[in-house]
This record gives C-alpha cells, sequence and structure tokens, in this order.
C-alpha cells in the first residue's frame, strides 16, 4: 500500500508482508489494561496472527520479553524519540507513524489497547525493526558462533564470482543485455553448497585458537550470505568497459594503444578507487537506520529460504517446494527462449500494429518497437528479458515502477514535440536513436574530424557537426535536470539524516568515534560487537588506486591531465552522498555521468580520451562501484557478518575477476562478427553502452561544452535552472503544504459556488495533494530513460510490476512470499543459460533462419532508421559547410 502521508517512494508492502494492525480486536484476548499494574502481561493481548507479524522468523519468545518488560516511561521516550527521527523518512509505514502521533496524545485520547500498542511499538524500533520488509529478513538476535568465513564459502563465492563476471561481460554489448543476477546465483550456489556439505571431509587446521576446516558442518545462513556477497560486487567489473570498447573498436575511435595490459591496469585501479571511496560513503549509506536499501531486501529473503528448512504446505493449491519450481521454471525458459531468441524473433519484438500498416510512418513512429516510441501497444513483447530490461518488475517497488512508467510517458509526448517541430533537426533523423549521426543522415564518422585525437577545425568544417535524435536530446537534458533536483531535494528533505553522517565522518577521522556509537536501532548494536574496517584501511586503497591511475596517465598516450584524478575524487565527495542516499532509500543506482560530462567538456574540449576517463572514473568508479560495494555492506549489516571479513573476501574476488573480465573482453572484441552494428545477429549492436558513450564523447569530449551549450544545443544549459525549479517547488510544496492547504481548501468552499468547487474538487484539488507524496526524482528518472529504450521496453515490465508486485502480496501474500522470487530468478537464470547456447550454437558463425516469423518485424517502416523529412539536394541538412558552429 503506497503511502499517503509525507513523501512515499518505496511501497513496503510490495517488500515484504503489510505493516500490522494493531487496532485488530483479538477475539480472546484481555481488553487494555492500567499501565501501572505491573503484573499485567500485555504480550497476551497480542493474537498469533500479529506475533507472527511482529516476529517473522520465530523470535516470538524474545519480542514477548522485551513487549513485557518495557515499562511505560521508556516506550514513551522511545516513541517520542523516534516519531521526531523518522519524521522525514520516505519508507517508514504510514500505519505506524499515524498510530505513533496518536500513542503521544495519551491513553484517553488513543482508547483501547494503548498500553499494548505503546509497548509494541517502543519494541520495534529499540528491539526489532520499523520496517516490516527489515524483519522479514534481518533477525534482532545474533549467534557468534555460526561459521561464517569458511574455506568452502570463499571457494564457492569466488567461483561463481568468476561465472557471473564472466556472463555479464560477455554479455554487456547485448541490448537488451542478459547477464546472471546475484538471485540467480545464489539459487544456483546452494546446491553445489550442499553438495560439498556432503562430500568434503572433516579435514583442517588450527590458526590462533580458531580451527578451519573443509567441511565444519552442515552449510548455514551466515554461509550463504558470506559466499553470495562475495560473488555479487565482483561482476560489476564491467565498468571500464565502455571506455575501452569506444576507443579500441575501429567504427568509433580504433586507438591502437588499447591493449590486453591497457584493459587491465584500468579495470584494476577503477575497480579498487571504487572500493576505497565507499569507506567514504559508508558513513550515509550502511549505518543509519534510514538506509533501508530495499534492493537487498528480496536477496536476503530468498537465502533465507534456502537454508531454512521448508515445511509441505498448500499454498493456493501449489505444494512445488521451491527449489523444484525453480529448476522446472528455468528449464521450460531455457527451451522456451529458442522462439523470441532465434526460431520466432518477432515474438521478441511484438510491434504487431505496424503490420496492420508496414509503410505507415506515423503508425511506426507512435507504435513502433525499432524506429518508433513503442505508445499505445499494451502487448509489446513475449521475451521475458525484454519485459524486464527496464524495470525489475519482480523485485522493484510498484510504486517506483508506476511513478517512472507514467513519466516516461510523459517524455514521449516531448519527443514526439521535439521531432515534429524539427527542433535542432531531429526530423531528418531517427526519432529515437542514441547514436551520433551527420549531416547526410548517415553514422558520425570521427575519423574525418581529428588528427592525433584532437579535432581539426579544417576538416570538422569540411565534414559535419555531430547530430542527435529527439529521443536522445531528451535524455541528456532529463539527466541535466536531474541532479539539482536529485542533490537539492535530497539535502533538503533529509538534511537531518546526512548532517549528522557529516558530523559523524568528521568524529570519525578526527576522534576515532566508532560507527555503531549511539546506535538506536538494534541491528548497530549487535554489529558493535565485531570489530570494524578503519577508515585508513580505505583510504591506502584510494590511495594506491590514485597512484596507479597516475602512472596509468603518464604510460598511454591519452593527452590527459593528472589533476584529472584529483578533480573526479573531489566532486564525488560532494554529489555523491546524495546519490548514495537515494540509491539506498528508493533501489535505484545511478552515476554522476551528466554532470561529469559538461565539467569535462568545460574544462578539456577537443579531447575525447580526457572525457571517457573522466567518464570511466568519476561517474563509474566512484559513485557507481562505492554505492555497489555500501548496498552489501548493508547486507552483512542486515545479516550480522564480520565487516572486516566483507572486506577481505572483496578485495581478493576483485583483483580474480579483473582477469576474468578482461579476457573476456578481449574475446568479444577479436571474435564477434559485427560487433556494435545494428544488424548484428544476435543482438551485440552496443545499443545500450558503446553507442551511447561514443555519442556523448562526441558531444562533450570533442566539440566541448561550451559549444554544445552556446551554439549547437543551448537549450541543455536551461535544464539545470529548471531541474531547480522543480526541486524547489516540491520542496516548498512538501514542507509546506499539509500545513496550508486544508484551511485554504475550506476558505474556497465557503467562497465558490457548489458546483464549482465540486469540479475542482475532483480535479485540481487530487493533483495539488499528489505533490504532497510524489518524489521528483522518480519523475525525471521515467523522463529521462529513453534512447535506445522506449515503451516497448517499459510498458510489459509496468503490467508484470502491477501483477506480481501490487496486486499479488495484496490477493495471494503466502504464495508471493514463497514463489516470487524464485520465479523472477528463474526465468532469468533460463534466458542466460539459453542466451549463452544460442551465441556459440548459431551465433559465433551466424547461421540465418528467414521465414515471416523472423522478418515482419523489420519489414516496414519500423525496421528502418528514417527521418521525417528527407535529405535536401544539396546532400545534407543544417548550416552550410564552413559555417558550422565553432
Amino acid at each position: 500500500m503506497a503511502e499517503k502521508t509525507g513523501i512515499s517512494v518505496v511501497d513496503s508492502d510490495a517488500i515484504a508482508a503489510p505493516s500490522p494492525n494493531y487496532d485488530r480486536d483479538p477475539e480472546k484476548t484481555q481488553s487494555g489494561g492500567d499501565s501501572d499494574d505491573h503484573h499485567i502481561n500485555f504480550g497476551d493481548q497480542i493474537p498469533h496472527e500479529l506475533l507472527e507479524e511482529l516476529a517473522p522468523n520465530g523470535e516470538g519468545e524474545y519480542i514477548l520479553d522485551k513487549i513485557n518488560s518495557m515499562t511505560e516511561e521508556d516506550a514513551l521516550a522511545i516513541v517520542a524519540e523516534s516519531h521526531k527521527f523518522f519524521a522525514d523518512d520516505w519508507n517508514f509505514p504510514t500505519e505506524m507513524r499515524e498510530r505513533m502521533g496518536r500513542l503521544l496524545q495519551g491513553r484517553k485520547l488513543y482508547g483501547e489497547f494503548y498500553d499494548r500498542d505503546l509497548r509494541i511499538d517502543a519494541v520495534m524500533l529499540r528491539y526489532s525493526s520499523p520496517y516490516p520488509g527489515v524483519r522479514a529478513v534481518a533477525d534482532p538476535v545474533d549467534d557468534q558462533k555460526v561459521p561464517i568465513e569458511t574455506i568452502r564459502a570463499y571457494f564457492l563465492g569466488i567461483s561463481w564470482a568468476v561465472i557471473g563476471t564472466f556472463m555479464s561481460t560477455f554479455f554487456n554489448s547485448r541490448f537488451p543485455g542478459i547477464g546472471l543476477s546475484g538471485s540467480v546465483i545464489q539459487i544456483l550456489l546452494f546446491p553445489c553448497a550442499k553438495f560439498l556439505e556432503w562430500a568434503l571431509p572433516d579435514w583442517g587446521f588450527t590458526i590462533r585458537g580458531v580451527r578451519h576446516s573443509l567441511n565444519p558442518g552442515p552449510w548455514t545462513f551466515k554461509e550463504q550470505m558470506f559466499a553470495s556477497i562475495t560473488f555479487n560486487i565482483a561482476i560489476y567489473t564491467t565498468n571500464s568497459y565502455g571506455m575501452i570498447l569506444v576507443q579500441r573498436l575501429p567504427m568509433f575511435y580504433g586507438l591502437d594503444f588499447v591493449t590486453f595490459g591497457y584493459q587491465l591496469m584500468l579495470t584494476l585501479f577503477v575497480q579498487l578507487m571504487g572500493m576505497g571511496f565507499a569507506g567514504y560513503l559508508r558513513r550515509f549509506s550502511v549505518y543509519p537506520v534510514k538506509a533501508l536499501w530495499p534492493t537487498v531486501l528480496p536477496i536476503v529473503a530468498m537465502n533465507r529460504a534456502l537454508t531454512k528448512p521448508e515445511p509441505k504446505e498448500n499454498i493456493n493449491g501449489w505444494t512445488i517446494s521451491r527449489y523444484r519450481f525453480f529448476y522446472v521454471t528455468c528449464l521450460s525458459m531455457a527451451v522456451y527462449y529458442w522462439f523470441p531468441g532465434y526460431l520466432f524473433t518477432a515474438l521478441a519484438t511484438f510491434n504487431w500494429m505496424t503490420w496492420i500498416a508496414p509503410e505507415n510512418f506515423t503508425l511506426a513512429i507512435l507504435t513502433g518497437s525499432n524506429l518508433g516510441l513503442g505508445l499505445f501497444n499494451p502487448i509489446t513483447t513475449f521475451d521475458w528479458n525484454v519485459a524486464t530490461s527496464s524495470y525489475a518488475a519482480l523485485a522493484q517497488p510498484f510504486f517506483a515502477t508506476c511513478t517512472m512508467w507514467i513519466s516516461a510517458i510523459l517524455g514521449g509526448c516531448i519527443i514526439l514535440g521535439i521531432f515534429y517541430t524539427n527542433m535542432n533537426y531531429t526530423a531528418f533523423l531517427p526519432i529515437n536513436s542514441s547514436s551520433a549521426f551527420a549531416n547526410d543522415g548517415t553514422p558520425y564518422k570521427v575519423q574525418k574530424v581529428v588528427i592525433n585525437n584532437k579535432l581539426d577545425e579544417n576538416l570538422y568544417q569540411q565534414y559535419s557537426p555531430p547530430f542527435y535524435s529527439a529521443g536522445y536530446i531528451l535524455t541528456v537534458g532529463a539527466n541535466f535536470a536531474f541532479y539539482p533536483v536529485y542533490f537539492l531535494y535530497i539535502m533538503g528533505n533529509q538534511w537531518t539524516t546526512m548532517k549528522q553522517a557529516y558530523i559523524d565522518f568528521y568524529k570519525g577521522l578526527r576522534h576515532g568515534k566508532g560507527n555503531y556509537e549511539g546506535a538506536m536501532d538494534v541491528h548497530s548494536r549487535l554489529m558493535a560487537k565485531y570489530p570494524e574496517v578503519p577508515d585508513w584501511w580505505f583510504i591506502l586503497i584510494l590511495l594506491g588506486a590514485v597512484v596507479v591511475s597516475i602512472i596509468f596517465l603518464r604510460i598511454y598516450p591519452l593527452d590527459t591531465p593528472v589533476w584529472l584524478v584529483f578533480l573526479m575524487i573531489g566532486i564525488n565527495i560532494v554529489f555523491a552522498v546524495p546519490l548514495s542516499f537515494l540509491s539506498a532509500t528508493t533501489g535505484t543506482n545511478l552515476g554522476l555521468g551528466a554532470l561529469i560530462q559538461v565539467i569535462t567538456g568545460y574544462l578539456l574540449p577537443g579531447n575525447p580520451n580526457a572525457f571517457l576517463f573522466s567518464q570511466t572514473l568519476g561517474s563509474w568508479a566512484l559513485a557507481g562501484y562505492g554505492d555497489n560495494y555500501v548496498q552489501d555492506q548493508k547486507m552483512a549489516h542486515y545479516v550480522k557478518i564480520p565487516p572486516r571479513a566483507v572486506f577481505r573476501s572483496q578485495i581478493g574476488t576483485i583483483v580474480i575477476t579483473c582477469f576474468v573480465a578482461v579476457a573476456t573482453q578481449n574475446f568479444i572484441l577479436e571474435n564477434v562478427k559485427g560487433l556494435c552494428t545494428p544488424d548484428q545477429p544476435s543482438r551485440f549492436t552496443c545499443a545500450n553502452d558503446g553507442h551511447p558513450l561514443y555519442a556523448s564523447s562526441l558531444m562533450w569530449g570533442l566539440l566541448g561544452s561550451e559549444r554544445m551549450f552556446n551554439s549547437l544545443y543551448p537549450l541543455f544549459k536551461w535544464c539545470f535552472l529548471i531541474g531547480t525549479g522543480i526541486a524547489i517547488i516540491f520542496l516548498v510544496g512538501q514542507g509546506y503544504g499539509p500545513r496550508y492547504l486544508p484551511p485554504l481548501k475550506e476558505k474556497l468552499r465557503r467562497r465558490l459556488a457548489p458546483r464549482t468547487f465540486a469540479i475542482l474538487e475532483k480535479t485540481l484539488f487530487p493533483f495539488v495533494a499528489s505533490l504532497l507524496w510524489l518524489n521528483p526524482i522518480l519523475i525525471i528518472q521515467g523522463i529521462q530513460h529513453w534512447a535506445p529504450s522506449n515503451m516497448s521496453y517499459k510498458t510489459p515490465g509496468f503490467i508484470l510490476s502491477y501483477v506480481f508486485m501490487y496486486w499479488m502480496p495484496r490477493h495471494r501474500l503466502a504464495w508471493w512470499e514463497k514463489y516470487n522470487y524464485v520465479l523472477s530468478a528463474a526465468l532469468t537464470a533460463g534466458v542466460a543459460i539459453s542466451g549463452l547456447i544460442q551465441f556459440f550454437a548459431i551465433g559465433y558463425n551466424p547461421i540465418s533462419l528467414k521465414w515471416w516469423g523472423n522478418t515482419v518485424s523489420g519489414a516496414g517502416v519500423d525496421g528502418k532508421q528514417v527521418g521525417l523529412l528527407p535529405i535536401p539536394d544539396r546532400g545534407y541538412f543544417g548550416p552550410e559547410r564552413g559555417t558550422f558552429p565553432w
């Protein structure tokens, strides 16, 4: 249930069981007693159903003991402190917030069960968690004797990290991409662990009084989580692949010095610098209780399900076990995916509306899946990979998906306006391409304007400026608007939390203050028992990576100044904090790409290599990879895995998987025929990686920000101001709206005619009220995620999200809790396995299968990259040659 007060971002009900309704009157309980009667066990007033929601993992006796021992004075103090502390928390359950407010008004105004509910809320706040999703996966108690950092856990974690890195790197250039996510690998990892538990002998050795055995006994939940965290971070070693792709391929820059050593050195220091930077971000995104990280909760929930004995039960007629369900579904998808993947590709690109009139340009623009925007088509694909390429449909909260989907439709309308008004010559180009074009409508060839990696003015005037599609212009403009929105909105809305984190970070460096000192939540108090990773460990890694990056810039002819490294670090110190907190509270994972584009374009125009380096280091290494690391730290925080164990596993795994990533990159670059071309048979078109990065490097790296803002695309510079205005409007509206809107509404009711007021009641007032709980960051995100994506990739995810993240938790909660995440993991694993087999069977040496089902999707206008207007008779559009903006 989406929150209706405050600012709602995450639909907590879609993450776990709904918030308990403490107002339910159990059939057989005592009535609310006098708080002075110390002989009353308030736990006896809690029905079994409510206790299951308060203690979903069998910790009922612990919770009841805390409730019965809680005094009214302590409970009131806890509730009063928390009511103020969580006032600006987007994810805090609305029902609990409202109940806490009523409890603080006193016994007489609250009514029955005041003493019971007061103690329940206080115990949830101090000894468990107020978030239902966290309660469902994180125990409020800890057993420090459980094996964690075992030999077999290391072996399985690193082994699957290697496999996951290979898969994510291998399919990185494919659109839509294929990969083995953490949820998939953890399911595949578990039977391997059970096999080792059965097969390995109990041989070991003792170090410092601790015995390390090949088989210390039954595979534990903490071992499963430790192995999951070990492989999870490693699959992000593709962060530098985009830069390598654009620099090395001849269709882009074709630089000869991009060798194996170049790739390995770049990949290593990029990953290690991100990990070092995570030591800074963890103060803001791991230890604060408001840093919920909703995306990690399904991972923990799945691992709990795997390692916990599964009772035989009938759930809505389903009796199949999770594991059997996974393998049946995975195998079925692996077989089925041959149809949309090879045998009947129209199932993947189901642009059936364009088949009615294949040569109708307007129909193709509005409903098409290739050239067009995918609007008005409710059924766009039967391919699971396409359907989930834009939204994590079975994991991301429905409220977030719904907001972004509606905003994407608004973005499509803006694209149509840009295109049909021929703004910036977009009508001569495809409406929604991520590529850069010359003024004759062909792909832009940078080699025609560059000498020694520098822009040559004469060649540039003889050839063409780069031109971009309407969809890409919207994407870039929305990117610029996003930064002031997120920075101002996060810092304004969550200033209390941000300020305290900055203070704690300073005290940690200056006075050695621990990360858990003064913690109000039980998980931080339990984690305080384990030695923390000192800040200087992260600083040492960061300094080492900086030294390697400087050597890298000296060895290779990138013509990039060393000070750029320190500038990227400085930008991230300021801007990565609210971005990381945004990830921690909404589940989104974004970088600082557009902001760094502009800054680098101003400081180093005409230098695409410097641009690519700043993008890789500043956008993906620091904020991006650092975010991934703190996300795994939060997961370890929830399941009580020692921080130093996580630190050790990550260092070793990063080094190993960097070699795997680079070796896989080389294989793809040297062996995939037609790589990054639009017609590549296995869809290795680089539409989501190589081409957008190349287009950006031309726009901001080669031409520079000053020329882009002042001459070619002057509208872009106003997007920063637009974003600032949006942030201010929402901050002011949500800050003062709840106070002034009701009396203003009442005043209008008295002054206006009843009929007029009734119209406003149905139109204007609901719209204004929506501003009080909508999140502008999600709105901008929905608008900006276009070229090369379109509604054909978004609508299926929206429909799936509605079914599995909205309807199912409300009507089939038990089924949803048991099978939802398993279903998502199984279908994704089936696609990955089938895609890999297809590539080596019929994609490595392409075997074409031409029939109507494989040609109909591209037979009409929707299969062509054409514009609305024809190229003029002189052979090119735009300004006269020799007069291009300089």
